[in-house]
């Protein structure tokens, strides 16, 4: 690596955005950490800051703002080495983030994100370029967060993954959790909405398309290549009450041969029944070591956050 400091560039400074700069900012004399710097941030409502101080997030907290800039110019004119993109979710189109890190990747820069559109709609696009640029496409926080998920195979080398299974969805699993106590799924689903688990339109979480994007990819990632158009996909709407106490989970499910997201009872013993509330867990069945689980927050700005420093971290050792 050069004594040069790698330079971060932010696109997004919302949720996501912001808890990475204040924990990047918080570790960033830590070893793997302390030659990155953050060099710029371009967001729609806050607008193009350059070398922006530690106090950032106070200062627009107050108010202000900076001269706007068009994403895309602002990534060809950057010389930052890595493009964190922290913008919003599209699972129709993927954009424009699509377009943000194929523009980031065309250009030799390493991409970290938390968005989930584009990997799981433009998978094979995005990785084939990155390889062709020799560089890393990164997206550990577009699955439980900074909770181990697929990445826990970097700890089993040459084991094979049969399967993957999971509880994905915080959200979902909230409300289900709610309605095991004998609420309907309209007033869980409010009680979520309530407390900032649910979006207003709570469309991707309760239908099951952010499951089934996870899961999607997942399977890119261990090779089946399970397109998120092909997915079965089947959301908890008309989970009753009696079904949530029996433990009823919305279950992600992949192998070679086939992926889905529906509603499952599980049995009590079943490792996936106990994951309450907010929480995510995952399964792999692997050859080597049987089935091997991981349990933890699978969203939240901190937690989101360490995903991002997890990839930003991986990066710093192939470039050492």
């Amino acid at each position: 690596m050069t004594s040069r400091k790698s330079k971060i560039m932010i696109l997004g400074f919302g949720t996501v955005g912001q808890g990475f700069f204040d924990l990047f900012n918080r570790k960033k004399d830590m070893p793997g950490l302390n030659n990155f710097s953050i060099s710029e941030i371009v967001d729609m409502k806050y607008g193009h800051i350059l070398n922006p101080r530690p106090d950032l997030v106070e200062e627009i907290g107050k108010g202000k703002t900076f001269e706007q800039k068009d994403v895309v110019s602002a990534i060809k004119e950057s010389d930052a080495d890595v493009v964190c993109e922290f913008t919003w979710l599209n699972l129709k189109t993927a954009e424009p983030a699509y377009t943000h890190m194929k523009t980031a990747l065309e250009l030799g820069k390493h991409v970290i994100t938390t968005n989930k559109g584009p990997p799981a709609l433009k998978y094979k696009e995005l990785t084939g370029l990155a390889k062709k640029k020799g560089v890393r496409f990164m997206m550990k926080g577009t699955v439980m967060a900074g909770t181990p998920s697929f990445n826990l195979l970097e700890l089993l080398p040459g084991a094979e993954v049969k399967s993957v299974r999971g509880v994905m969805n915080g959200t979902t699993n909230y409300i289900l959790t709610s309605m095991e106590q004998g609420k309907d799924f309209s007033t869980a689903l409010k009680e979520a909405q309530a407390l900032g688990y649910a979006e207003a339109d709570p469309t991707n979480d309760v239908d099951g398309f952010d499951t089934a994007s996870k899961i999607t990819i997942v399977s890119h990632i261990l090779g089946w290549n399970h397109e998120f158009k092909d997915l079965e996909i089947e959301g908890i709407r008309n989970v009753t009450p009696e079904q949530a106490r029996d433990r009823t989970k919305l279950v992600a499910y992949a192998d070679r041969s086939k992926a889905y997201v529906k509603p499952m009872k599980l049995e009590r013993d079943d490792v996936l029944s106990g994951v309450r509330g907010v929480m995510n867990a995952i399964e792999l069945d692997t050859d080597t070591m049987g089935k091997i689980y991981s349990m933890g927050p699978g969203a939240g700005k901190m937690q989101t956050a360490q995903a991002a420093l997890t990839d930003l971290v991986s990066i710093m050792k192939e470039k050492a």
